[in-house]
């Protein structure tokens, strides 16, 4: 340090005729070694070309990766984040999560999201180029989920000059949440597009990992997020959201059964094997099913109970009975308790289960309780309790319940049916005196592993009536967003700073688009 030091102040101390000769003397130098090297390397490209090795990367080959990337960061959220906040499940170690100790959760949703928007904007100009509008279609449909959770979960963040925009945009802005909804090329806009691309493509999709190549699922799933997006802003723009969504039934071009749905198979290998398959023991023990889950699908005689926790007395020793124990989001310790359901990982001396659980983008179950909450609210000409019913049962054939019937729960409770599950006047529809509390509660559980849906649809609609959880640092009141990364307001200050002032500050209680009155 003291030698560079000593050799600045010695440059500086010189006249300023010696330093342009040094400076002359030091471009001929340059101007020489150009050359030399450029005569070297004369040809170089062609002999080092291997002719039998592809220059160019096909939406083939990027099809995969895009899918793989995207659903891997929502399982993995899903699990260290979304099912913890919702309630469906519940950390027993490191209890930052339900204790509302949140910052950024930057490596559990900001920086993987935005890294596998380069994947599928990767795609994206790779379709372009090809005039593959399947491929296309393709990645517009995970660039506006993926966007969508982002903005659900921060308010607004950098969308038209983030990935994919012009190269020397170094301090992208931040979109304002509403534009990002609502605006031309916002994400509804964008899964429209890309239903009208899926709908007249005649371009084979190749490296389809999702589904096989089906191009009609994918239009499916791009109308059947746009339910999903237009109720989440039917408190801000009823009228357009009410005529969007009749538009959207009327077409009739939705998910008609669970094979439908957006929902990734894994495999027992990598690259394509479940993320949760490869925790350390320790780390699985810190997520067990929650305390308000297990009295939910006990109350219902669920048979889900069974597959979305095991016993806590796993493994079961021959004629004992399994016993299943929640833990309470925010206690501090806790005794014995049900950990997550066998599908979910392999857990020495356990039994495995023959179903490996699935990668979740959207389900056909989700789509139906959309359309009953809106048909409730008559926002659509439709039969609440016929899409009640049906996304009930469609949950339950998701996980492959419908095999245990005849089915007696775990209260001695005997079904020989799915109907007769159905039946119940605690789950019965037209029992219900609150219709849109018994939608919202069957909706939750139904959320399971599908992100931060369980969370972003609390807190739009209050149901499922959750509590805010024990020991929590926020003054007993549940967060409605995350805090923008730390690094932000160093890297991308005037940007950041003018969003933050739109909320009011860059809290987990400052009030988005979506949530101000």
């Amino acid at each position: 340090m003291k030698i560079d030091k000593t050799l600045n102040l010695f440059s500086r101390m010189q006249s300023p005729k010696k330093r342009m000769m040094k400076n002359i003397q030091k471009l001929g130098v340059m101007l020489l070694l150009t050359v030399m090297i450029s005569a070297c390397t004369d040809g170089f490209d062609a002999v080092n070309t291997n002719p039998n090795q592809p220059t160019e990367v096909g939406s083939e080959a990027l099809v995969p990766s895009a899918i793989r990337s995207s659903v891997n960061a929502h399982v993995t959220m899903s699990y260290l984040v979304g099912n913890n906040i919702g309630q469906i499940t519940a950390k027993t170690l490191r209890i930052q999560v339900d204790s509302y100790q949140w910052n950024s959760f930057n490596n559990f949703v900001w920086s993987p999201l935005y890294e596998t928007l380069r994947d599928v904007e990767s795609l994206h100009g790779v379709a372009v180029e090809e005039g593959n509008t399947a491929a296309q279609g393709v990645a517009l449909v995970l660039r506006a989920w993926i966007y969508s959770i982002l903005t659900d979960a921060y308010g607004d963040i950098p969308y038209s000059e983030a990935i994919g925009a012009d190269e020397d945009v170094l301090f992208p802005a931040y979109d304002t949440q509403e534009e990002i909804y609502l605006g031309p090329n916002g994400i509804i806009a964008t899964l429209s597009e890309a239903s009208s691309l899926l709908s007249s493509t005649t371009s084979t999709l190749n490296g389809d990992i999702l589904y096989d190549g089906d191009v009609q699922k994918w239009e499916q799933l791009a109308n059947a997020l746009q339910l999903r997006l237009w109720l989440r802003v039917s408190d801000k723009v009823p009228s357009q959201a009410a005529s969007a969504l009749q538009s959207l039934v009327s077409q009739g071009n939705l998910m008609s059964g669970v094979n439908d749905g957006g929902m990734l198979t894994y495999l027992e290998t990598s690259p394509n094997i479940y993320p949760t398959f490869q925790l350390k023991v320790g780390d699985f023990d810190a997520v067990a099913i929650s305390s308000r889950a297990v009295d939910s699908l006990s109350n219902w005689n669920d048979p889900r109970l069974e597959i979305y926790a095991r016993p806590a007395n796993a493994p079961v020793p021959t004629g004992d009975d399994p016993r299943y124990l929640g833990y309470i989001n925010g206690a501090l310790e806790g005794g014995n308790t049900s950990l997550l359901g066998y599908r979910y990982y392999n857990y020495a001396g356990h039994q495995t289960s023959a179903s490996r659980a699935k990668g979740i983008i959207m389900t056909h179950a989700e789509q139906e309780f959309i359309l009953a909450e809106a048909a409730q609210r008559g926002m659509i000409s439709a039969d609440a309790k016929a899409h009640y019913d049906a996304g009930v049962i469609s949950s339950m054939l998701q996980y492959n319940a419908e095999t245990l019937f005849p089915y007696t729960s775990i209260n001695g409770v005997t079904f020989d049916s799915p109907a007769d599950y159905m039946a119940q006047p605690s789950v019965d529809f037209a029992s219900a005196e609150d219709k849109l509390e018994r939608i919202a509660s069957q909706k939750w559980v139904a959320l399971f592993f599908t992100g931060l849906e369980p969370w972003f649809d609390w807190r739009r609609t209050g149901r499922p009536a959750m509590e805010p959880t024990l020991n929590n640092i926020n003054n007993d009141v549940v967060p409605v967003r995350f805090r923008y990364p730390g690094d932000e307001p160093l890297l991308n200050k005037a940007n950041y700073d003018a969003a933050v002032s739109r909320i009011g500050g860059d809290n987990i209680n400052s009030d988005m688009w979506l949530v101000q009155e």
